[in-house]
């Protein structure tokens, strides 16, 4: 099942307003007697729901428990046109033991909101399988009104589990970061996964991924998030790939445009900031002319950059080159150049193609055969579990060499 962050009501108004720190400064939890407020167990002063949703694995592999804080603005308007909302999130274990340090999440209100309307507060935490205590605190600084919210979450193993030990490096809990201009994604964290490679060989990885949008879902926003979330997911779980013997490297691809957008070698952590940014300017809307008079080697790019990539020298000695291609299904324009990569003898090469399907009816795909004199493993994946299990054998794969 695909997981959807999209929000869920037309008359939703999320209340995130940019503001200096001067204009609102940050909460000190020391000016409010929050530990009374905890220990004297749920309490609702200012009319809400706060609902906590099954955990699920996402694209990226961590698990995530949803939750979300929702207050009417027809109650908000009950105290005033002014609210300076705080959600205070913590997380300890079933025995009271603190887990991680407060999350502080502030939203502004300016003016008397319309009855329709509701502030929302849509929250995220990454944790280890286990059983845990969310505590929650919202909190308005206009008023001094506050709620107190306490809920049990159980986070089971997964069953039949092909990265048993993927766990074992991360925190037991983290919130992760969230964009504040895209609060659709779920947000990056900082807990490293631990996929250990035990290649004999030196092996140079190469993660190539489409950060143009497929051309047969343009324009399709729903589908757009979700090539971009299988994208960077999927990049962010291979990039922890832990080699005995070799490098790791990423190339993005803009297709459209026939470029390099993002290009990172050899990297110890991958530059996300980057990489979002490339994402952006590959999907956004302004092409030149010339681009688009040449679109029907949209397709031939390809081929051509990873011809390149194979006649390079830069393959070390005694080692073998290794291409991840992280996509979804292209296809492209009628009568373009879609022949097949051409290679003389071995290519000393190990190639993987991961393909995510974004719907029912992505099941056309050209990019596949530019690759096929390269005998790629193919893998068609729909979830994270389909995911997890390529990863899974890659990795593997890849300690046989």
């Amino acid at each position: 099942m695909r997981k959807s962050f999209a929000f869920t009501s037309v008359f939703l108004f999320v209340l995130t307003i940019p503001v200096t720190a001067q204009e609102y400064p940050p909460l000190d939890l020391h000016s409010i007697p929050i530990s009374d407020w905890l220990n004297s167990g749920e309490h609702s002063e200012i009319p809400w729901t706060f609902s906590v949703r099954e955990p699920y694995l996402r694209v990226d592999q961590r698990l995530e428990v949803p939750y979300i804080a929702r207050i009417s603005g027809k109650d908000l308007n009950r105290s005033g046109d002014n609210h300076e909302l705080f959600l205070v999130n913590r997380i300890s274990s079933l025995e009271g033991e603190w887990l991680n340090e407060p999350n502080i999440v502030r939203h502004t209100v300016e003016a008397n909101l319309p009855n329709n309307v509701r502030a929302e507060f849509q929250m995220h935490v990454v944790v280890q399988p286990g059983e845990y205590t969310l505590w929650a605190v919202l909190y308005d600084r206009k008023t001094g009104k506050h709620n107190v919210a306490k809920r049990r979450l159980r986070v089971p193993e997964l069953r039949s589990d092909p990265l048993p030990d993927l766990y074992r490096r991360m925190p037991l809990v983290e919130f992760p970061a969230v964009d504040e201009s895209n609060q659709d994604g779920s947000g990056l964290v900082n807990g490293q996964l631990y996929l250990p490679v035990r290649n004999k060989r030196p092996l140079q990885v190469e993660l190539i991924s489409m950060l143009s949008p497929p051309e047969q879902w343009t324009g399709r926003a729903r589908l757009m998030r979700a090539h971009n979330d299988d994208t960077l997911g999927a990049l962010s779980a291979l990039s922890q790939m832990d080699l005995t013997d070799g490098s790791l490297s990423i190339a993005g691809l803009d297709l459209a445009r026939r470029r390099v957008m993002f290009e990172q070698k050899d990297f110890q952590r991958v530059e996300w900031a980057s990489l979002v940014q490339a994402m952006k300017k590959a999907q956004s809307p302004d092409i030149s002319a010339e681009a688009l008079q040449g679109s029907k080697n949209n397709g031939a790019f390809f081929r051509e950059f990873l011809n390149q990539r194979l006649s390079g020298d830069s393959t070390v000695a005694d080692g073998m080159r290794v291409m991840i291609v992280v996509t979804s299904p292209q296809l492209f324009e009628s009568g373009s150049d879609l022949r097949p990569l051409q290679i003389e003898g071995d290519c000393n090469c190990r190639v993987y193609y991961l393909r995510f399907r974004l719907n029912i009816n992505d099941v056309f795909d050209q990019l596949e055969r530019f690759m096929k004199p390269l005998r790629p493993r193919v893998f068609n994946l729909i979830t994270a579990r389909d995911l997890r299990k390529a990863i899974a054998e890659i990795v593997q794969d890849l300690g046989k060499f």
